[in-house]
């Protein structure tokens, strides 16, 4: 664990345990001179390591019970499948601009799809 993700877990811990106790990220922001991305790589580097860091809309803490903990897995999973559902569209635009040959020849200019 580095210093920072340290000092953000003690601040989760000695103050923001239980959904009821959640901060916002602006707050940790704030309170600790961190960036927004810091606080999400360090959050995401804690919860690796097996650290009971819930989060929801209203921000984030430390579980107070395995059902927080499961919401959170269950938040995340959705996240997981947006982002494969987005990573899935893009790959297929790829297949699509590679089913578009374009041949020149002198003065003529042919495009063929494949569908």
């Amino acid at each position: 664990m580095s210093i920072k993700e340290e000092m953000l877990y003690k601040y989760l811990i000695n103050g923001h345990r239980g959904r009821d106790n959640a901060v916002h990220s602006k707050e940790i922001e704030k309170a600790l001179g961190l960036s927004n991305r810091s606080v999400r790589t360090y959050i995401s580097s804690l919860r690796k390591a097996g650290e009971p860091i819930c989060s929801s809309e209203k921000g984030y803490w430390i579980a107070s019970s395995p059902q927080e903990i499961n919401g959170t897995v269950k938040r995340l999973g959705v996240f997981s499948r947006e982002v494969d559902n987005a990573r899935t569209g893009l790959a297929y635009a790829t297949i699509q601009m590679r089913s578009r040959t374009i041949v020149r020849e002198e003065n003529i200019e042919v495009t063929v799809k494949i569908k």
